[in-house]
């Protein structure tokens, strides 16, 4: 029986250990019609002896495998020069199979270098480099959809902000950047193909997304998304809840610390105990009793229906901070209001938000602990070329490309299923 499963190679030996295979085989010969070192196709080629290697293959049975092959050495009489026959499954340069290295670029996108390389019998920096040269051929070949509602945000990877962008109706990623400087985004934007497809773009109060979106796109409406707009408010609240804390006596600051996620929460998600804590401190602290109300009262406003409604209901909640502490506590949030506000309230316009952000922030934090040493350039292709978590639609006849090599559109990798991926990936055992 053929262990490789290669019809044209022979099997003449097998032995086996507790962790591999080590196969001897040998190929039939078939004479060259040409020299590979002067490329002549009349030169006289002659039989110069026979040389074994060891060429890794794909696993089998769970234990790594190396083949002895034999392969028939010549020399080129025009040339003087010699080489090996040829055998189309392997490749010299690499010393191992075509489909083991198929398999090694895509396990790599799945699971650590580490562990791909434990299991097919390679060093880790084999694998590196093969998965580098992978990705340099798909960043040519891979080709994400422009959608028509597309996410502008951010996740922090190795400790920098990277801009990174959503199909928000299909809630994939689309593309991953080194940085979100202007310049960098801008380029980006300007080499999106059908880039007129965006009719509208979410993102977060920063600036060089929003004037990136107006130099490229002036057509597409831009919405700031409401959720970074909430989490001012909340923080604005953090604010005048620290600032209660000098008057404590230690052991009552630690308590008012830990029930910092009580005041975070909305009045419907507390319990009754939960409840009582609360009111309890703020019969202590009006201040922060007050300050509570206006985070309340601020996410209530993204509950009224009507565009006009919620923006004489805004301008009726700014007037009612009176108070000199929570002015200066919420001056962030009243600063983005007056500086953002009809990207704001374009919410009301469009009703679409970044609700990826969390689940894209919960990617970048398992990507980094699956691959601690990661280079951003590895993080980016995990995150962006997992293509059996791709999603796709099949293209009408004739759209799209044709030529050899190059892949049709994808809708880009889905989150969810990524996340479980890579979470599913940090609990295998090495």
């Amino acid at each position: 029986m053929n262990i490789l499963n290669l019809p044209h190679w022979n099997v003449v030996g097998v032995k086996e250990n507790a962790h591999d295979y080590r196969v001897e085989a040998t190929i039939p010969e078939e004479a060259p019609g040409y020299c590979p070192k002067c490329m002549s196709m009349y030169a006289k080629v002659y039989k110069h002896g026979s040389r074994q290697q060891l060429i890794h293959d794909l696993p089998v049975h769970g234990k790594r495998v190396g083949v002895l092959l034999t392969r028939t050495r010549y020399r080129c009489q025009e040339c003087g020069q010699t080489f090996l026959q040829r055998v189309m499954e392997v490749d010299d340069g690499k010393q191992m199979t075509t489909r083991l290295i198929r398999f090694i670029e895509q396990e790599s996108l799945k699971r650590t270098f580490t562990s791909v390389a434990g299991d097919v019998g390679v060093d880790e920096k084999t694998v590196r480099n093969l998965f580098a040269a992978y990705v340099e051929r798909l960043d040519k070949t891979v080709k994400f959809e422009t959608p028509e509602k597309m996410g502008m945000d951010e996740v922090h990877l190795l400790k920098k902000p990277r801009a990174v962008f959503t199909n928000l109706t299909e809630r994939t990623i689309i593309a991953v950047l080194p940085e979100r400087t202007k310049k960098v985004i801008l380029a980006h934007l300007k080499a999106m193909p059908d880039r007129e497809r965006v009719k509208l773009v979410t993102m977060d109060m920063w600036k060089p997304y929003a004037d990136s979106v107006r130099e490229t796109m002036p057509e597409a409406a831009i919405i700031v998304d409401k959720w970074h707009v909430l989490r001012m408010a909340s923080a604005a609240m953090e604010v005048v809840r620290k600032a209660q804390r000098g008057s404590l006596e230690p052991k009552f600051r630690r308590r008012l610390m830990h029930d910092r996620f009580i005041l975070l929460r909305r009045p419907k998600d507390l319990d009754d105990e939960q409840r009582a804590t609360m009111e309890g401190w703020f019969k202590q602290f009006p201040t922060l009793a007050e300050a509570y109300r206006l985070k309340e009262a601020f996410y209530d406003l993204w509950d009224i229906p009507k565009k006009a409604d919620a923006i004489s209901g805004y301008e009726a909640w700014e007037r009612s901070i009176t108070d000199r502490e929570l002015l200066t506590a919420f001056k962030p949030l009243l600063t983005a209001m007056h500086n953002w506000r009809t990207e704001i309230f374009a919410y009301w316009d469009h009703r679409a938000t970044n609700a990826l952000t969390e689940a894209l922030n919960g990617v970048a934090k398992a990507v980094q602990q699956a691959g601690r040493g990661y280079s951003f350039d590895v993080i980016r292709a995990k995150l962006l070329y997992s293509m059996a978590l791709h999603k796709t639609r099949r293209p009408k006849f004739g759209e799209g490309q044709f030529e050899r090599g190059v892949e049709p559109p994808t809708l880009g990798t889905d989150i969810g299923r990524l996340l479980e991926a890579l979470e599913a990936e940090a609990r295998r055992p090495e």
